[in-house]
């Protein structure tokens, strides 16, 4: 079933099961969450600098952890087809 909606998508528990699958600790303050054309974007933190540094996340969905250049600081996550990283992870969508 395809998402139409962030409210579909237990965001809590997404975040959990990612910190678990990229062994990394996430922000706990989000600052922004879009959802369009089936990609998830989050926000934790504006960059200081720029972020430069974006690395893959070890999943087989495309997916990308994005870093201040100037701090290191985690500032967003993005996944590139949602329905298919919930899969992945297990993660139940809300009904």
């Amino acid at each position: 079933m395809a998402l139409i909606s962030l409210l579909d998508i237990d965001l809590k528990k997404l975040l959990e099961e990612l910190e678990e699958k990229i062994g990394e600790k996430l922000p706990k303050k989000v600052v922004s969450i879009s959802l369009s054309e089936n990609i998830l974007h989050i926000r934790f933190a504006n960059p200081k600098t720029r972020e430069t540094e974006v690395e893959p996340l070890p999943l087989t969905t495309p997916a990308f952890l994005f870093k201040d250049e100037k701090t290191g600081e985690i500032t967003a996550i993005e996944i590139i087809n949602i329905d298919e990283a919930l899969k992945e992870l297990k993660t139940r969508q809300k009904n």
